[in-house]
């Protein structure tokens, strides 16, 4: 039986990250989760997950310094999947996925950036 992919959600927002911890348990996928950016840099090398699933707008440590810490990680890092109630960020060519968050837009992302890995 093939290990079941792992995924960090990251979001200061409870209700968001713990609706979406949620979900995506409920679709097979093991899951963990941190309160922002500072707690995710930490949970990466412990948890390794396959897929970062990250808000980008957080206080301190924000989506994307989490996405250059990801990126620098020695294998290879996780697939990364960014999520804001704002526009994408611009030059960053990482999966976005707008909020609020249409669930099938959201599962069909993950495995495009699983995919892409």
């Amino acid at each position: 039986m093939r290990p079941a992919t792992r995924i960090l959600i990251v979001d200061d927002e409870p209700n968001a990250r713990n609706a979406l911890s949620e979900l995506l348990r409920d679709e097979g996928y093991e899951v963990s989760s941190a309160v922002d950016g500072a707690a995710a840099q930490a949970r990466l090398a412990e948890f390794r997950p396959d897929v970062l699933l990250t808000d980008v707008h957080m206080p301190g440590v924000d989506g994307l310094g989490l996405l250059a810490t990801a990126r620098g990680m020695s294998n290879g890092g996780p697939a990364i999947v960014l999520m804001s109630a704002r526009p994408q960020p611009r030059g960053v060519d990482e999966p976005f996925i707008g909020k609020p968050i249409d669930i099938d837009q959201l599962l069909a992302t993950v495995q495009r950036a699983l995919r892409r890995r």
